[in-house]
């Protein structure tokens, strides 16, 4: 008895002492992501990771400052690399607080890409991304990664703020059948890594009715690459939509952290990060599948991220890289709100 006691205390300390991975909605990969991270990561660490789905986005960043305020603690995430310029924007336009929703976020490592879907009807005047700027469009729940990345993308396009009349806020299948129905949707976006189920299950007949929008690549919008980068939608992952492949837009998915870095958070980031490259072949062959997009390196990274001090330097000669060779450039409007001098 006294031995179970024990142990049940040890398990209790050690559950109140879990680092929480907040992922995407269950369904998601970016929860599966997380799941071999904990499974196949943590224990060889000695880190007592879980993952806590959430929402999306915002529902993430809510999360983290929530924990901040009860006391702090290191916290790991995965997010999208639009969600800092989203908070930059709004740190131009006058918000105050947006700096404080990501200046204390560091990247632990950069994973892979979620492409931006736009689907129309067959008969749609929409040729290209490019083109929606007065459209209806449907961004999925307030709070997923679809709406905060349609709405960025859009002010980084056409160098407005999104109007919000026009954006509505259905699941996919309502959204779809808003569009061929009542038409009182033009476009369906959909930020997912592919093939989106939904799409590559469509039968033949489908393309009659919706087809997908490419993104013109001869009339790039500067603004929108430096957060987004030209991707490609593959006929094989919609065959019945696509012919051939067309170009299309992706965010990365960053892994990022939340703490102090210091003490034993430092201890467990860098032990995580080593463990990380060395099981990184491993889940890439038993893994999911998006583990075989992943590239071990130090990429530029998106506006308003820079890399942990933590951990990064155990990535980099992971990676075979010299620690100077590790991106360390500070955009203007960043040293103004004071993001590189934290970490």
């Amino acid at each position: 008895m006294v031995a179970l006691a024990a142990a049940l205390q040890l398990a209790a300390a050690y559950a109140g002492n879990e680092v929480r991975l907040l992922t995407g909605p269950e369904e998601s990969t970016q929860h599966r992501i997380g799941n071999d991270l904990v499974w196949n990561v943590a224990p060889f660490a000695d880190v007592p990771l879980k993952t806590v789905t959430t929402t999306g986005p915002a529902d993430v960043l809510q999360k983290l400052r929530d924990k901040a305020w009860e006391g702090g603690g290191l916290d790991l995430a995965l997010l999208p690399a639009d969600v800092a310029q989203t908070y930059l924007l709004a740190a131009e336009r006058g918000n105050k607080d947006a700096v404080f929703w990501i200046a204390p976020l560091r990247v632990i490592a950069p994973l892979y890409d979620e492409e931006i879907h736009f689907v129309v009807r067959s008969d749609s005047p929409y040729r290209s991304v490019q083109d929606i700027r007065d459209a209806r469009i449907d961004v999925g729940p307030f709070t997923s990664q679809t709406a905060l990345t349609v709405a960025t993308l859009y002010r980084l396009l056409f160098d407005a703020q999104p109007p919000m009349d026009k954006f509505s806020h259905f699941g996919p299948t309502q959204a779809l059948a808003n569009l061929l129905t009542d038409r009182s949707v033009d476009v369906v976006a959909v930020v997912a890594d592919q093939p989106v189920a939904f799409l590559a299950n469509m039968k033949p007949e489908a393309r009659r009715f919706v087809r997908l929008l490419k993104w013109d690549t001869g009339n790039a919008v500067a603004a929108a690459l430096g957060t987004y980068h030209v991707s490609t939608l593959r006929a094989t992952s919609y065959p019945n939509l696509l012919d051939e492949d067309v170009a299309a837009l992706a965010v990365r998915l960053y892994l990022v952290a939340r703490g102090k870095g210091e003490g034993e958070d430092a201890g467990r980031l860098r032990r995580l990060v080593e463990t990380y490259c060395r099981e990184l072949p491993r889940m890439q062959s038993d893994g999911n599948a998006k583990w075989r997009d992943v590239v071990l390196g130090l990429p530029a990274l998106a506006p308003g991220w820079h890399y942990s001090k933590t951990s990064t330097p155990g990535l980099a000669r992971c990676a075979g890289l010299a620690e100077s060779d590790i991106p360390d450039a500070c955009l203007p409007q960043e040293y103004a709100l004071g993001i590189c001098s934290l970490d």
